[in-house]
């Protein structure tokens, strides 16, 4: 053979269909990678985790092997032949889920897993159609439902002892916040400190749980998950951009869970993060134009508003635009193209972020070991990439500041202008500086592109529909440049019938 040539990959073959894996290979790594890992269920596996082997659910048949050995923690071997559904496994599995299920509850009508629970999944495909198991149910009074933290909540009824939660704190948060206290039948999960858990990655763990012994309280008893739609996303709260699933019902967000993305985030989201959407869900958001008049903001229309601003910007002499580092990269670009066409003056544009003193991309800084950073912003590298320079000092003096932004970036302390106008998503406390606000879309209400702190550049769509008024840029700028032209369109109509 060729030095050139690249050396044969190695195959197994699973349920007669062969499988090309990479040395170092789980069986389950393998299937997964072959994306046909559905068929070989799990428990204590998941691939954020180091491997444990102990849920036992995951066995399967080797050719050869005296044994039925476990997927997530098997070497691939090359030539080795796997068998996912014989009956042995089968049999094993149903063995197993008996086990599990002898002293469950069994109270998925109230359990906020029901829809998504792997152990409802699993005992529907694997599980006996009867048990052994007549003797009574082993019960945990006291820890029935306890508090782990303000975020989570443990029933221990529930639990499954898969461990997955105790790993994830030594292996991932590396916080070692939760253990196992004694063994066999009385096993119970426990925090190592009276004070409970204080990572700020706490929501991961519900998301892992592959039962309903662990929930998150901000998403509790809200709504059954088989009533929410997935759509992705990506989350704004930080420069990171993680990779999100949003999962909303008659245009409300429910929550924000993590999205595989080995580039951006892996397997996890920060709590910070995971609850941000309610700052669009804000009930003090303002979804209507208003207009400053005897001293106080008042609702208004679009048409109202826009005759009111353009006749401002025509007469100023200079204007400043500042566009939030939480603007789309195509927001950002339009604003700049075609909000300067509409005034004779001056005009500046710049950047402003604000968020923990960061202005530009060099000031941001990671927070911990995993994904929080500094910045508090999305795009910050997205406006640099656009030539838009920060706010410095030496802008001052305008007659006329418009302030975009979509929620996340800060707000300048000082005023800049004579009058300033906020443009995006601000609430009612925010915008009792200004002399009107139009208000605009926030991330999950549009689609666009950031460029996150590790310059990955990543799109994504609308979750949810604009809220009251607000409208897109485009849709904002269209109206203005409409409403600027008409003059001229009326008098074309008038010379027209005039000939």
């Amino acid at each position: 053979m060729s030095t050139n040539e690249a050396a044969p990959k190695p195959k197994l073959t699973i349920d007669g269909q062969v499988v090309e894996f990479q040395p170092g290979d789980t069986i389950m790594r393998a299937a997964e990678r072959a994306h046909i890992d559905q068929g070989i269920p799990r428990f204590c596996y998941h691939p954020g985790l180091p491997v444990a082997g102990t849920c036992r659910m995951c066995t399967v048949e080797v050719e050869k092997a005296p044994k039925l050995m476990t997927a997530c923690s098997t070497p691939a071997a090359d030539g080795m032949v796997v068998q996912t559904q014989s009956e042995k496994v089968k049999k094993s599995r149903a063995g197993v889920m008996e086990f599990l299920l002898a002293n469950h509850p069994l109270d998925c009508p109230v359990c906020d897993q029901a829809g998504e629970c792997s152990l409802q999944d699993y005992n529907f495909e694997y599980g006996p159609g009867t048990s052994q198991f007549h003797e009574e149910k082993r019960v945990f009074v006291e820890a029935q439902t306890k508090p782990l933290s303000d975020r989570l909540t443990l029933n221990m009824n529930r639990c499954i002892h898969c461990e997955r939660c105790v790993r994830y704190t030594e292996d991932v948060t590396k916080t070692n916040e939760l253990l196992m206290n004694s063994r066999g039948w009385r096993k119970e999960l426990t925090t190592a400190l009276e004070e409970g858990m204080f990572n700020e990655y706490q929501g991961n763990i519900a998301d892992i749980c592959p039962v309903g012994a662990i929930t998150f309280n901000d998403f509790r008893f809200q709504k059954r998950v088989w009533f929410l739609k997935e759509k992705n996303s990506i989350c704004d709260g930080c420069a990171k951009g993680c990779s999100i699933h949003a999962d909303q019902e008659k245009n409300i967000v429910y929550r924000y869970r993590a999205r595989h993305n080995e580039a951006v985030n892996g397997h996890w989201i920060c709590d910070e993060g995971r609850v941000s959407f309610h700052t669009y869900q804000n009930p003090e958001r303002i979804i209507h134009p208003v207009l400053r008049t005897q001293g106080q903001l008042v609702a208004t229309n679009w048409d109202t508003l826009v005759s009111w601003l353009l006749p401002l910007l025509t007469s100023a002499k200079r204007t400043l635009l500042l566009i939030g580092t939480d603007a789309t990269s195509e927001e950002a670009a339009t604003i700049m193209q075609i909000l300067p066409s509409f005034t004779q003056g001056e005009v500046v544009v710049r950047s402003y972020n604000g968020t923990n003193e960061v202005q530009k991309s060099t000031d941001d800084a990671p927070v911990d070991h995993l994904l929080r950073r500094k910045d508090k912003t999305p795009n910050t590298k997205g406006m640099e990439i656009l030539g838009l320079h920060p706010l410095s000092d030496k802008d001052q003096n305008f007659d006329v500041a418009i302030y975009f932004r979509s929620g996340r970036a800060a707000l300048p302390p000082q005023r800049l202008a004579e009058v300033e106008v906020a443009w995006g998503v601000f609430a009612r406390p925010e915008a009792e500086r200004f002399a009107a606000v139009m208000p605009g879309l926030a991330t999950i209400e549009k689609a666009g592109t950031y460029i996150q702190c590790d310059g990955v550049t990543q799109s994504f769509e609308a979750v949810v529909q604009a809220h009251g008024a607000s409208a897109s840029v485009k849709k904002i700028l269209d109206g203005m440049r409409l409403k600027a032209n008409a003059p001229i369109l009326a008098a074309r109509e008038v010379a027209r019938d005039s000939v």
